[in-house]
């Protein structure tokens, strides 16, 4: 694949895959899930739509393993879905690297890794569903402020603020949220591979510590970085050179790697290319310069 209007050399191409299979892709999910994301600086939330590219774009380079590095209290339900989904259909093996929080959706998307590694002193869980609204009736009462609605069906203007919810209505929120829930629970379950039975009597809502999570199977590994970046090589089978950011879709990652390796054997000589190599394996910050 190519930049738009550059082309890869024959040769640029024959190395590309052997070089994008030694690198561990790194995808960001930190801040609350919500559709679209947010276009303003002060709030930071996660795009479901480009963390799914920014999957698709690292299968599509022949990443061997992505880390998740997660840090979200959750979100909405269909971009949790959708991300979840995205990971369990990605190519790559998958390791969720629980900076500090990973609740709700959250756990949902780190669910769907091959593995996840926390840090013992982390927030796992909080599996299960909430669904709130304002109710302004007493307020509009005071000030003298009635509400009338004209609908189509019982159920039309179900939740609006100006009126309290009758009791058919909360049960039919109720119905609706304990779907979702199963859902949800029925997913992690698959996801873990533990009895569903299990993930739902932990289902409560309960934010649990990284230590506590591991001793009930909602974690693999207790640890940092380092852990999640061991576990990418021996689910891999194969030794890093170094961890990339995918922040965005530039072409240059691959393409600058790939004429690194295809001019340093003959300007520098294979023994001081090889040190070089082992200096990027072992310094995970490296960032390339292009």
């Amino acid at each position: 694949m190519a930049r738009k209007g550059k082309s890869i050399s024959s040769f640029q191409k024959m190395l590309a895959a052997p070089v994008a299979g030694r690198v561990i892709a790194k995808i960001r999910i930190c801040g609350p899930i919500i559709p679209g994301g947010s276009r303003s600086p002060q709030f930071k939330a996660v795009n479901p739509d480009r963390i799914v590219q920014k999957i698709n774009w690292a299968n599509s380079r022949g990443v061997k393993a992505i880390i998740f590095e997660i840090n979200s209290p959750g979100g909405s339900v269909l971009p949790s879905k959708e991300i979840a989904d995205a990971v369990t259909a990605s190519e790559a093996h998958t390791v969720a690297w629980v900076r500090d929080l990973a609740a709700s959706g959250g756990y949902w998307i780190a669910s769907a890794c091959d593995r996840i590694v926390a840090d013992p002193m982390s927030g796992i869980g909080s599996i299960g569903v909430i669904s709130t609204h304002l109710e302004f009736s007493g307020l509009m009462k005071k000030h003298g402020i009635g509400y009338e609605g004209f609908k189509s069906g019982e159920f039309k203007d179900m939740g609006v603020p100006f009126r309290k919810t009758t009791e058919k209505e909360k049960k039919q929120i109720q119905e609706h949220i304990n779907k979702i829930h199963d859902k949800f629970v029925e997913s992690v379950a698959r996801n873990r591979g533990l009895d569903k039975k299990k993930i739902a009597a932990l289902a409560s809502g309960r934010l649990y510590l990284g230590e506590e999570a591991k001793k009930l199977g909602l974690v693999d590994r207790l640890g940092s970085r380092e852990t999640a970046i061991k576990q990418c090589e021996k689910l891999g089978r194969f030794k890093h050179i170094f961890v990339a950011e995918v922040e965005d879709f530039k072409e240059e990652l691959f393409d600058g790697l790939s004429r690194m390796f295809a001019m340093t054997p003959f300007a520098l000589g294979r023994g001081i290319g090889q040190s070089i190599l082992d200096n990027i394996r072992y310094d995970t910050s490296f960032k390339p310069p292009w």
